[in-house]
């Protein structure tokens, strides 16, 4: 694919190390260590990591981070001496990204090409201070191609879905929604908003990277019209329940 590393989305000194892609050496079933493998994620992802011990290491799915990396879009940039920190986002979600220069001056090359609204793709590990998250990236690159960008989404959601459910999950098919949704919501008084946040959880999983199409949920919910169906979206989201994602016509549970 173009815009690819030498047929490697991450680039040419990275690999996932037989990580957690259909094909690798550790299946999904056995591996409860990511710590020397590359692991696709979204932003919102890195966001809900889970820290089990203070100053140790991050989690997602129940499988120890290491390196990881993701792409997005970059809505500022901040230069100093010694580093250069950068706001990306995903339409899952937003994170500062630093990239540590080797000098006063960038005399490496690391930040050629890297501008405000170019996509990116960034390599690095999870940092936290002050019940902040934060990446410290060892790498990062323009992306070229948007291809890479769906490619990525793609992987990434291949990749929940495999450790969620083992190595058969990589159908994509979404799980069976478990007992209890029907009372985690049982607050919402609205039944029309009620029946929407019940349907975008039970197909969250298998939209991880874009979010839920709205039109689909829509034409889940029989009874009502897909105006009133966005309606209660919208006002799922104002209330908080509920973000955008990839755009306004797909979101996620927050």
């Amino acid at each position: 694919m173009s815009g690819f590393d030498g047929g490697n989305p991450y680039g040419a000194n990275y690999s996932t190390g037989g990580g957690f892609m259909a094909g690798g050496e550790d299946s999904p079933s056995t591996k409860k260590s990511g710590s020397n493998s590359l692991r696709p994620v979204t932003i919102r992802q890195i966001l809900n990591a889970q820290q089990p011990a203070a100053e140790g290491d991050f989690t997602i799915d129940g499988v120890q981070l290491g390196q990881l990396t993701f792409v997005g879009v970059v809505r500022n940039v901040s230069s100093f001496p010694t580093n250069v920190s950068y706001s990306v986002e995903d339409g899952t979600g937003s994170i500062d990204v630093r990239q540590w220069l080797d000098g006063n001056a960038d005399e490496t090359g690391k930040t050629d090409g890297i501008t405000q609204n170019r996509y990116i793709r960034v390599l690095g590990t999870i940092k936290a201070f002050q019940n902040k998250v934060s990446i410290s990236a060892g790498h990062i690159r323009p992306i070229t191609d948007f291809d890479e960008v769906m490619f990525h989404k793609l992987e990434a959601i291949n990749t929940h879905l495999q450790l969620l459910n083992g190595a058969g999950a990589s159908t994509g098919a979404p799980r069976a929604a478990t007992g209890g949704a029907e009372q985690k919501f049982s607050h919402i008084e609205d039944p029309l908003q009620r029946k929407v946040m019940e349907s975008i959880a039970s197909l969250a999983d298998a939209h991880e990277g874009s979010g839920v199409p709205i039109v689909t949920v829509a034409r889940r919910i029989a009874g009502y019209k897909e105006q009133d169906v966005r309606t209660a979206v919208e006002n799922l989201v104002t209330e908080g329940y509920l973000f955008t994602a990839e755009d306004d016509e797909h979101v996620l549970p927050s």
